[in-house]
């Protein structure tokens, strides 16, 4: 379990958890998005075509989430934060 999508799935409920104090409910909802992904390819990380199968999908929930907190950073920029 503690493999590098058990790794992701942590890192995605701790943003998560911060995104919903925060009230920012897109890198919420993307961090949601990558935590539930991950969990899901690391419940198959034993088997190696499965591990592929998966990969695109957490790459391009990352994705998300990285333009999520960009979009939130460019938001407290314009309100002068």
């Amino acid at each position: 379990p503690d493999g590098a999508f058990h790794q992701i799935m942590k890192a995605a409920h701790a943003i998560k958890g911060s995104a919903s104090n925060l009230m920012c409910q897109q890198l919420r909802q993307a961090s949601m998005a990558l935590e539930s992904t991950a969990a899901a390819a690391n419940d198959d990380a034993g088997d190696p075509a499965a591990v592929q199968t998966h990969l695109p999908m957490v790459t391009a929930r990352f994705n998300e989430l990285r333009q999520a907190v960009q979009n939130y950073h460019d938001f407290l920029s314009k309100i002068g934060i």
